[in-house]
């Protein structure tokens, strides 16, 4: 197929050859005629002329590449070289009568020959160029896109394109040098440092990506270039599917804007994936969420014995079923509501399905709502833990892993410092003698996730904005749900004393970059249009300032005693640790604290587990506004 559309492409080069050749003499008898006003001159004494001006214009052409791109794909900057080969054909027409002495060829006709040779090979490509755009043809209107990517997969995209009622392909982009200034299927290749002139020349939107080899780390580079210029951004399924069938080139897909933080996935150990799951029961808290959804799709793939799947949302666990269900899966899946709080119910569990792995995820984790929720979000997120420690404990479970977050490093806020706190049961519970190991995985955000950046700017974009950003300085680590959940598993599995283990997530990522790379991928441009610019071609960006609780940055770790594992993107740190004795004594004045609304001894308490911190009042008073309209007694803090 490839090989007949070349050989399509090669005729129709021909062709203009051939029309261009008469374009051009018919030019030079029409500027001739023009000069003397008489369309029935005898120009037989210097008809010589005719082929000459046809063949020196010609073979100029093509020596200019101009034949190298199809008319249909032809841009305003094809006109440059038309004007370079009809000057040299001008030239060498006045060379030649001067030469040959034709005394009747009027001196002024190259003058005139040059505007009527440019507007009729120019204007003609232009013309045609009008048609195939369906200018005048509203049937033929396609949206004009750019292939990112002139291999394999970017030829056989522009084939389907080429006879798609949507899409018409106009440009390559490819950083090979050895594709420069070639043509594909009549396509020029161009390099991506052209890609602005293009976007403009072209009125190009959107560019689609067929690069489906490329590394998670150049694709990442190439978006981030990319997302410097207002225009959407597709992609075709991998080239593993291509060539299995599972997919066909033309299933144009959005891009996953995870992709921007461009960084190389180091293939899982098999061996940790299954250590703790494999032929085993295991329990997941909080399975509904976005981390305990993802561990549960990953642990099926590992072969478990059965899969006890809990959570307190009828909804989640709900959507979830359907899920795995539809999927027809082999394992053993018991779904259960119930919440971390019930710590009977919790403990009967583990006992009755012989749970050995448990991963808990269950948490409140959004700092503004645990924020005004003080009591709630203790309990949820400390006590929650706790009660699943114990229960684990008592049930001679094998492994217990904690999902954690750089929120709770010097917490600033109440979710972080419950976080921070249920760190502190974990390492308890890690110094007891048990049958049980725990550990803790310590990770950032997970793009994608409820409530996070990601879709909270994809909505406000759709919408029409603003996006919202805190602060112009924000930043955070981010990290793919797929791959934090399956780090998680594998750092669980190198588990042995109460280890915190710390999940590689490369640099931070500035938030008002996020937003801007976000609005550009989806073919708006920042800021507030004057009064010609189209409202809807813009996307505004608003900033709201740090919420109650919140960091201007995040960290990973609190001390600087960090050391390698036998996974590259897993770090293992030690921190200061509460004795056994010490977290259950707070635990238990917790529990009555939180009984009692009592917001003194919270203070006391967060204070003794977590020195430096402090109860923000804001957060206080609001929390208390709530308790009194439930109608509860509560203790305040003073001043």
């Amino acid at each position: 197929m490839q090989e007949d559309t070349q050989h399509s492409d090669q005729q129709k080069r021909y062709f203009m050859m051939v029309a261009d050749a008469l374009i051009l003499g018919a030019a030079l008898w029409l500027a001739i005629a023009l000069r003397y006003g008489d369309f029935y001159k005898d120009m037989s004494s210097f008809w010589w002329l005719f082929p000459a001006v046809s063949l020196v214009g010609v073979v100029s052409f093509i020596k200019l590449d101009l034949y190298r791109a199809i008319v249909r794909y032809i841009g305003p900057s094809s006109m440059l070289p038309v004007i370079q080969g009809v000057t040299l054909s001008t030239f060498a027409v006045s060379i030649i009568a001067y030469i040959s002495n034709a005394e009747s060829f009027p001196r002024s006709a190259p003058m005139i020959y040059w505007f009527v040779a440019i507007m009729m090979v120019g204007g003609g490509r232009l013309i045609v160029r009008a048609y195939f755009y369906g200018i005048f043809n509203n049937y033929l209107q396609r949206e004009p896109v750019a292939i990112y990517g002139a291999g394999e997969s970017g030829a056989q995209l522009a084939i389907t394109l080429l006879n798609n009622a949507e899409f018409i392909p106009v440009v390559f982009i490819d950083d090979n040098q050895s594709l420069r200034r070639n043509t594909i299927h009549g396509i020029r290749v161009y390099e991506p440092a052209y890609l602005s002139r293009l976007v403009k020349e072209f009125g190009i939107k959107r560019i689609l990506l067929a690069i489906p080899s490329a590394t998670f780390e150049q694709r990442g580079r190439i978006l981030n270039e990319l997302s410097r210029l207002p225009i959407q951004i597709s992609t075709v399924p991998d080239i593993s599917q291509l060539i299995t069938g599972q997919a066909d080139v033309a299933q144009i897909e959005e891009i996953d804007i995870s992709d921007l933080l461009g960084r190389d996935m180091v293939p899982p150990d098999e061996n940790l994936l299954r250590d703790s799951i494999e032929g085993k029961s295991v329990l997941v808290t909080g399975a509904g969420g976005t981390i305990g959804s993802e561990l549960c799709r990953k642990i099926l793939k590992a072969n478990p014995k059965r899969l006890v799947l809990y959570d307190n949302s009828e909804f989640a666990l709900y959507s979830l079923e359907q899920e795995l269900l539809e999927n027809e899966v082999k394992v053993e899946l018991v779904f259960l509501l119930g919440s971390v709080l019930n710590k009977v119910y919790i403990a009967k569990v583990m006992e009755d399905f012989s749970v050995s792995t448990v991963y808990h995820a269950a948490a409140y984790k959004h700092v503004p709502m645990v924020e005004r929720n003080i009591v709630e979000g203790l309990r949820n997120n400390v006590l929650g833990t706790w009660y699943v420690a114990q229960a684990a404990h008592q049930n001679g479970v094998d492994k217990l892993v904690l999902i954690s977050t750089d929120k709770a490093v010097r917490a600033s806020s109440v979710m972080g410092v419950s976080k921070r706190l249920a760190e502190l049961v974990i390492q308890g519970f890690a110094a007891l003698e048990s049958e049980t190991r725990y550990c803790m995985v310590r990770f950032g955000n997970v793009l994608g996730s409820s409530g996070s950046i990601l879709p909270l700017f994809r909505h406000q974009i759709e919408k029409g904005g603003p996006v919202t950003v805190t602060h112009k300085e924000a930043d955070r680590f981010f990290m793919t749900t797929s791959e934090a959940a399956e780090l998680v598993i594998q750092a669980g599995a190198m588990a042995t004393d109460g280890e915190l283990f710390l999940l590689d997530m490369g640099d931070p990522v500035r938030i008002l970059d996020f937003a801007k790379k976000m609005i550009h991928l989806h073919g708006k441009r920042v800021g507030k249009p004057n009064g010609l610019e189209n409202q809807d071609d813009f996307i505004d960006i608003v900033y709201t300032g740090l919420r109650p609780g919140e960091k201007l940055k995040e960290e990973l770790i609190i001390g600087q005693l960090v050391t390698g594992t036998e996974h590259p993107k897993i770090m293992k740190a030690r921190e200061e640790c509460l004795s056994f004795k010490t977290i259950e004594e707070i635990c238990v004045s917790l529990e009555q604290a939180c009984q009692n609304k009592d917001y003194l001894l919270l203070q006391k308490l967060l204070k003794q587990a977590v020195p430096g911190y402090i109860l923000d009042q804001e957060s206080v008073d609001s929390a208390v506004k709530v308790a009194e309209i439930k109608g509860d007694n509560v203790t305040v803090i003073k001043g």
